[in-house]
């Protein structure tokens, strides 16, 4: 996994973790919707091109952003 994708992540968790309002929540939901959808994008030219390398590692990076968007449902509940 490189370096700044896992800096990316590890930002958007911090604001994760300080976000005290729902405007806050939605502002990170936001940004994870689109990286998810950026992916999913990648992964589908990925199988097009037979890059089975690069669609690999764009599926991992998917999980992380879905852990993200599972930790935002646990926050919105406590909110």
């Amino acid at each position: 996994m490189d370096r700044q994708f896992l800096m990316e992540i590890m930002e958007i968790n911090e604001k994760l973790a300080e976000a005290q309002s729902e405007a806050a929540m939605k502002e990170i939901e936001s940004i994870v919707r689109a990286k998810q959808k950026e992916m999913t994008d990648y992964v589908s030219r990925a199988f097009e091109q037979d890059d089975l390398e690069k669609a690999k590692e764009m599926l991992t990076k998917m999980r992380y952003f879905s852990n993200v968007e599972e930790k935002i449902k646990l926050k919105k509940i406590s909110l």
